[in-house]
């Protein structure tokens, strides 16, 4: 008779043999970025990224994705994020919408890591190749592309990170934007008569819940907003409720702001990504429409619209 097999521990994913010189290639690099360039390491087809703002005798401030910024299909599991902390990087302070750089200039909306002068550019790259090889599992250096770039929107080519360039759209490719979008949510909805309004917004109703979508600057993104509740009376039981719900929604959020609760949902839009938007947008009308029920009885309030009307929404 044989032996009983041991039980042996699962080996470790096998890293590609490609990172230890991109590191320091990647290193190398940084080395030369100048006081206010930018470095955007990005995994193609994908909204993950590391970034890289040089900051002269600030030292190097350094980015990484959080689930505001991700997909559903993309978003960071539990044990992501408990590496991410343990490689270095610091929690979010805040959303995208209040982490700008005049109300939280110390802080991000993303996971991020500050490199105090001199930079120890090895120390950099090390921890960009194993955020991005072994806890966003990206299997070579060449599923990456750059951008590369100045505070004049100056682009810069760095052939030498052996990487494809992902050039960053002219600022006159915001209509084809624009329109790219509209042919989105109208494909999306089935309504082909909808059009821009006057402040810039595609208004839609979906059941008893208005939803606009509208293109936003610095950085280009795509917002979905919706007041979907109005003359609520402040109490801390609607903040403690939105809490919660916060708590169990990755693709938007609501928040309680003069009387009236908004759901609001970004997305980058660059690269623009027609799939994704919908998608969102989808999943946005649908709970949008039956959260503003649920917190009215709640809370009460006045809908966008009293009566709900059957969904044109293609699936």
């Amino acid at each position: 008779m044989k032996p009983a097999a041991k039980n042996k521990p699962a080996p470790a994913s096998a890293l590609s043999v490609a990172w230890p010189p991109f590191a320091q290639k990647l290193a190398a690099v940084l080395e030369k970025l100048e006081e206010d360039q930018f470095l955007i390491l990005s995994v193609k087809r994908s909204n993950r990224f590391v970034q890289f703002a040089a900051q002269g005798s600030f030292g190097m401030r350094v980015e990484t994705t959080s689930n505001s910024y991700l997909t559903k299909q993309e978003q960071l599991n539990d044990r992501q994020i408990a590496a991410l902390i343990d490689a270095g990087w610091q929690d979010p302070t805040r959303n995208p919408t209040d982490s700008t750089p005049e109300d939280d200039p110390d802080g991000s909306p993303n996971y991020f890591a500050e490199f105090s002068a001199p930079v120890s550019f090895d120390a950099v790259a090390n921890l960009t190749v194993r955020t991005l090889a072994e806890i966003l599992r990206v299997p070579h250096p060449g599923s990456l592309q750059y951008e590369a770039f100045d505070t004049e929107d100056g682009a810069i080519e760095l052939p030498e990170l052996g990487l494809k360039l992902a050039k960053r759209p002219e600022a006159d490719n915001q209509g084809d934007l624009s329109q790219r979008l509209l042919a989105t949510i109208k494909e999306t909805t089935g309504l082909g008569e909808l059009e821009y309004d006057d402040d810039g917004d595609i208004p839609i109703r979906y059941g008893s819940a208005i939803t606009f979508v509208r293109l936003i600057d610095d950085p280009l993104h795509v917002r979905i907003y919706s007041p979907i509740l109005k003359d609520v009376e402040e109490n801390p039981g609607i903040f403690a409720r939105l809490n919660d719900v916060n708590a169990n929604e990755t693709l938007m959020r609501f928040f309680y702001r003069n009387g009236t609760v908004y759901g609001v949902a970004d997305i980058f839009a660059v690269p623009f990504v027609g799939t994704h938007v919908a998608q969102v947008f989808a999943h946005f009308c649908q709970i949008a429409d039956g959260m503003d029920n649920l917190l009215q009885a709640e809370f009460g309030g006045q809908t966008a619209f009293v009566e709900s009307m059957p969904s044109s929404m293609r699936h």
